[in-house]
């Protein structure tokens, strides 16, 4: 039996009575963002996130923890107080951007209702200087760079023009009330045009950005370039800048399957000489591939990845191009060797590619098994791992894997791993595919407790790390941690050789939170392989008492240990387990990996209950009192299930999609949004080839009707409650009516200002009570509970009365 009760070490001072989490918990939610040491090992810089009901506004949608941040400026040698920039009423939000080489200073971000603005910290003083800049911020890459001491490169949008993450919730809303003033007016149109074909490009166009220079001293600016940026990579010796830029639209290929990730624009390449602000077009007739600008060690060649522009695969046409100091462009020969692209779950397409030396060095292989890195002299050396980095670590190319570093003969060098100061996030995914080998290579060998800066010299070892405890960022003396704990605490925790430094603690009131028993439910899967689905029991539960259990499916998903939404800490903010399991209910996560052949529904309802049937097998639940849930997929999977079996007491299904050609349909943000692309590949690639795996509706219609739990409304006769939010496309409405129109047991609820996944605390708060009331009405009432009595506080400042969450199967 796995248990989560209190195993806590040490004198415990206080006594506080415990209770069972609840939406109220969940709404006051606290969390850690980035965290990161300044080069000269002086500073600590780590966000906090306020409680998530504090917020000024929630406009931001799941960008609201940017205005809740809050910046806490840590000194190692404990000698300064913390400095903490921050805002009472929370209208204005702190991010931490990239530290200046030194370390003396760092970038900073200040967000409020109505701007967006970049600064630079003087971390000695305290001071920021503030600049009229808005600069990008895009998780396809970096966007702020560091060229010296006193000068940054930026890729600035508009003044106050949010980056578009931060726009999605508020947008949509503000161009239809503009719209609806239009129509009002009865002088303007109200129209907006979405053309396809070959006047594509005729939609309305974004603002351009600009590249540009900017003195972190008087705040003078200079333009480079401008154009829609998105990726930049500076030159190891700061004279030249690689620029990645959206250009043309692409079309879906009416031949070829979608794919979510395919490109819906063109990607241009431009290299920038800073001191001469000469731009070069060096692949002009190129469509380049993301997350490849990698500069060799001595910044004179560059080196990426492009398909010839109208081709519609990177992996056929795909081709590795060096690009020299004066612009020009040459192939990388590969020989006989054909480039091996890493994709994504959802296909994006990812060429692996660095430098040995001044050498490139490239990934190229038939299959995943025959996968090497190619020099470009001809020599290969095999990936032994996935996830396999290059770096330049004393002044010789490694290969970091999981349990060390690696020369490129295959002679481990270092156990360990390579990890830098926390500033490898501001490249945004490039630097997760294809790190700078030189910017990777100047982290820390990290080994347990001991960190090497030089392999050739003895390790400089830290006080003991506890069990649960994960390193996140290095010093030359230090390593910053941070922990959960088995109430759901998170501690950020500095770890020098003489001291542990306790830096910040979020969400301690949830030490009085009692979450419940997990149990491991081991049953046979699809292919009669072992797994293991995981059972939250409610605190209190009296062993032997048989509650009624809501079971949560997200088919395709396989788990090998208990997920993090029903352990401690749980931060879900739709249909949240512990939320459901403080009530007296029972949940199930059901383990519902695809077969081998692909996705499979047609038997989803007997799958679950042959894991019910198991539980309560064990005397776990009452298995003829059965509800099942799911978000997105899981709602679209449960609402499937319920037309297979009439044993479902209640279904609840938020934001997925009865209806499957719904899914092709472009958000409504885009709908009013045309300058920011139209991505009707990306959703119907959905469908198509991605989760849904449903071929194109244009040569299968009839799949997509009959895999619609719309058009088996007449099996669908658990009693069921639908919810959406407006600001995705309209999904539940028809499966709603045709529910009403059959007199059946229905509910809808909108949740008008949310997208995906609702981020207001009255939404929230609103959707868990009529979860909790559907329950009450159809599954049955929860089941009785003990009365829980008072807890023991650890003291939060010692590291050795912390214990962690260690659910695991057996």
């Amino acid at each position: 039996m796995l248990a989560l009760a209190a195993s806590l070490a040490g004198v415990y001072p206080a006594l506080a009575q415990t209770h069972r989490f609840g939406v109220e918990d969940l709404i006051v939610r606290e969390g850690v963002g980035q965290v990161r040491t300044s080069p000269d090992g002086r500073w600590v810089v780590v966000e906090r996130q306020a409680a998530h009901n504090q917020a000024a506004t929630y406009r931001f949608q799941t960008m609201t923890y940017a205005l809740l941040t809050e910046l806490e400026i840590h000194a190692v040698d404990a000698t300064s107080p913390t400095r903490r920039f921050a805002a009472a009423g929370h209208d204005v939000g702190y991010l931490a951007g990239p530290f200046s080489p030194s370390g003396a200073r760092m970038v900073v971000v200040k967000i409020t209702e109505s701007s967006y603005r970049m600064g630079v910290l003087t971390l000695a003083t305290g001071d920021i200087q503030w600049f009229p800049i808005t600069p990008e911020q895009s998780q396809f890459g970096r966007s702020i760079a560091w060229r010296s001491e006193t000068e940054v490169a930026v890729i600035a949008r508009p003044l106050d023009d949010f980056p578009i993450q931060m726009r999605v919730g508020f947008q949509t809303q503000d161009r239809v009330e503009g719209l609806w003033r239009n129509a009002a007016s009865g002088h303007a149109s109200s129209g907006v045009y979405i053309p396809s074909g070959a006047t594509r490009d005729a939609r309305a166009q974004a603002l351009p950005s600009c590249l540009i220079l900017v003195n972190a001293e008087t705040g003078s600016q200079r333009v480079v370039a401008h154009g829609e940026w998105f990726d930049l990579a500076l030159s190891p010796d700061g004279r030249r800048l690689a620029a990645l830029r959206n250009a043309e639209d692409i079309q879906p290929a009416a031949d070829r399957p979608l794919l979510v990730g395919d490109p819906i624009r063109r990607r241009r390449l431009a290299v920038i000489d800073l001191d001469s602000s000469v731009v070069s077009d060096p692949l002009p007739g190129e469509d380049l591939a993301m997350y490849l600008l990698s500069w060799s060690p001595d910044s004179s060649r560059l080196l990426t990845f492009g398909r010839p522009y109208g081709s519609a695969d990177f992996d056929k046409d795909g081709r590795y191009w060096l690009i020299e100091r004066n612009g020009r462009a040459a192939r990388l020969d590969t020989g006989e060797d054909r480039p091996r692209l890493q994709k994504t779950w959802d296909g994006v397409a990812i060429p692996l590619a660095s430098w040995d030396g001044e050498r490139p060095l490239v990934q190229v292989g038939e299959s995943e098994q025959a996968r090497s890195w190619r020099r470009d002299d001809g020599a290969r050396f095999p990936v032994r791992e996935p996830g396999e980095r290059v770096a330049r670590f004393g002044g010789r190319t490694v290969l970091q894997r999981r349990d060390g570093l690696y020369a490129l003969s295959g002679a481990k060098i270092a156990s360990g791993r390579l990890m830098d100061a926390g500033q490898m996030s501001d490249g945004a995914n490039p630097a997760q595919w294809n790190p700078s080998p030189v910017l990777l290579g100047q982290g820390s060998v990290v080994d347990g407790p001991c960190i090497q800066t030089v392999l050739t010299a003895a390790p400089t070892c830290v006080s003991p790390i506890p069990e649960g405890e994960r390193a996140i960022a290095v010093m030359p003396a230090g390593i910053v941690t941070t922990g959960l704990d088995q109430h759901g605490v998170t501690t950020v925790r500095l770890h020098t050789p003489d001291e542990v430094q306790t830096l910040t603690t979020v969400n301690a009131a949830w030490r009085d939170v009692a979450w419940g028993r997990v149990e491991p439910i081991a049953h046979a899967g699809p292919e009669g392989q072992s797994l293991t689905s995981w059972l939250l029991l409610p605190a209190g539960m009296a062993i032997g008492k048989r509650p009624p259990v809501v079971v949560q499916i997200y088919p395709g998903r396989t788990l090998t240990a208990a997920p993090a939404t029903i352990l401690p800490g749980s931060r879900n903010p739709q249909n949240n387990p512990s939320v459901i399991a403080g009530a007296g209910y029972a949940v199930l996560i059901a383990n519902l990996p695809d077969p081998a052949s692909g996705p499979r529904l047609d038997d989803l309802a007997d799958r679950i209950f042959a894991i019910v049937e198991e539980a309560g097998r064990r005397g776990f639940i009452d298995p003829d009192r059965v509800a099942v849930t799911g978000h997105s997929y899981g709602a679209y999977a449960s609402l499937r299930a319920a037309t297979q079996s009439d044993r479902f007491k209640a279904v609840i299904a938020t934001s997925g999609y009865p209806e499957l050609t719904r899914s092709m349909e472009l958000p409504p943000f885009f709908r009013v949004s045309p300058d920011e692309g139209v991505p009707v590949g990306q959703m119907a690639g959905w469908g198509e080839t991605g989760q849904g795996g449903f071929g194109a509706f244009s040569t299968s219609p009839e799949t997509y009707v009959a895999q619609s739990p719309l058009f088996s409304v007449e099996r669908l006769r658990s009693p069921t409650l639908l919810a959406e939010g407006d600001q995705e496309n309209a999904r539940m409405g028809a499966l709603f009516s045709a529910l009403y129109r059959l007199n059946r047991e229905a509910a809808l609820v909108t949740y008008y200002g949310e997208g995906h996944v609702y981020e207001s605390p009255g939404n929230v708060r609103d959707l868990h009570a009529r979860i909790l009331d559907w329950l009450n009405r159809y599954l049955g009432p929860p089941a009785r509970l003990d009365p829980l009595g008072p807890t023991s506080h650890p003291d939060l400042e010692h590291a050795e009365q912390q214990g962690p969450v260690g659910a695991r199967a057996p």
